[in-house]
């Protein structure tokens, strides 16, 4: 059983609402870091099908959108997200401004067909090994960083992922972190990377496969179709006339992948180390200086 993309709409949109009372009650520090980004920290490249933007949208931080031609002129700002997109050819002025990007302290998230654009400015990290059909997969946290990501730590969360028909599946190299598993995924394509990363220079790379705007899931468990006052109890949160009665695993899926775009967002490095972080005046571009917040 799936769920429309119109459905998975209203799982943001609720879950959105969620997760401000979850920063704000539990997430203090998160809460606060996100309303401090500044306009010109977040780009965003616009792709042919992920839409990261919509997702930064729903947790109100500020971002620059992009087309991949002005990938080579542009400051950057402090995290940049590559929405989905062909990058089977990439021209030298991209490829040096991505690696100079990050090599100076820049934070690049790239998700499913842009896996193209990190094979090619940073060789041997990941690998492209086959195709993905329409599916949904549920996933395994094999990291801390992983469990901040998904963000619910209740016994019976199992969230899911949806792969887009044609997701690249890849292999990772030497010096890649794998964040988030799939041992389904694994066990139907032959890899289980869902989200890894690595360090480059004072940066930082991590790659997603399929989108961060999840279109579907599965109702698979009698607990995924439980609803809305369910998730609720779980997740310690109180009902708001915004919400809509969704059912548990449509919200964990939301859920999941809006708290992942949030710690992505945030101004200290995400898979540690000394890597230098910048604050960001928007009219005169990155500022050197090291932030002392940490990850919630």
């Amino acid at each position: 059983m799936g769920l429309s993309t119109s459905g998975m709409d209203k799982a943001y949109k609720t879950s959105g609402e969620i997760f401000e009372q979850v920063s704000k009650l539990y997430k203090p520090g998160l809460a606060e870091q996100l309303g401090e980004i500044e306009p010109g920290e977040v780009v965003v490249v616009q792709g042919t099908y992920d839409h990261v933007e919509k997702l930064l949208d729903t947790i109100k931080v500020p971002y620059t959108s992009i087309t991949s031609s002005e990938i080579s002129t542009h400051n950057g700002g402090r995290v940049m997200f590559v929405n989905c997109a062909s990058y089977n050819s990439v021209d030298g002025k991209t490829k040096n401004a991505i690696h100079n990007y990050v090599d100076e302290g820049g934070r690049l998230i790239s998700t499913d067909w842009a896996v193209g654009l990190v094979e090619k400015v940073f060789p041997g990290k990941v690998q492209k090994t086959a195709k993905t059909g329409d599916d949904v997969v549920e996933i395994q946290c094999c990291s801390d960083l992983g469990r901040k990501f998904v963000g619910m730590n209740y016994a019976q969360c199992r969230p899911k992922w949806w792969l887009e028909g044609s997701s690249d599946i890849y292999s990772i190299g030497e010096g890649v972190t794998a964040i988030i598993t799939s041992s389904e995924m694994e066990e139907k394509y032959g890899q289980p990377y869902v989200a890894v990363g690595f360090k480059e220079g004072k940066g930082e790379v991590i790659h997603f496969i399929s989108h961060l705007e999840l279109q579907r899931t599965h109702l698979r468990t009698e607990e995924d179709k439980e609803g809305l006052d369910t998730f609720l109890e779980k997740m310690k949160i109180e009902k708001t006339p915004e919400m809509d009665d969704m059912k548990v695993a449509e919200l964990e899926a939301a859920y999941s992948t809006l708290n992942t775009v949030a710690y992505l967002c945030l101004r200290s490095p995400v898979l540690g180390g000394d890597m230098k972080s910048v604050t960001f005046n928007s009219t005169a571009g990155p500022v050197g200086g090291a932030v002392s917040k940490k990850l919630v």
